[in-house]
């Protein structure tokens, strides 16, 4: 499980397979670049692998109350 960092942005992907939303790696750039690239990813739910666009992409910014779900 991972921990999140209030304030801080990480890109999502939503696993093709069984739905669930899962964080690809923290969004360095804040939710200010052009998302690209090609990411071949396992689920952490189905473990199911699957190559995910940056079209497909999503971010999320932590909320700084701490609270929220990725």
């Amino acid at each position: 499980m991972r921990t999140f960092i209030p304030g801080d942005w990480y890109l999502l992907f939503i696993c093709k397979h069984c739905q669930l939303r899962q964080v690809l790696f923290p969004d360095l750039s804040k939710g200010t670049s052009k998302i690209a690239g090609s990411y071949i990813v396992d689920c952490e739910g189905c473990h199911r692998q699957a190559r995910y666009e940056s079209e497909v992409l999503e971010r999320y910014q932590h909320p700084m109350d701490g609270h929220g779900k990725a």
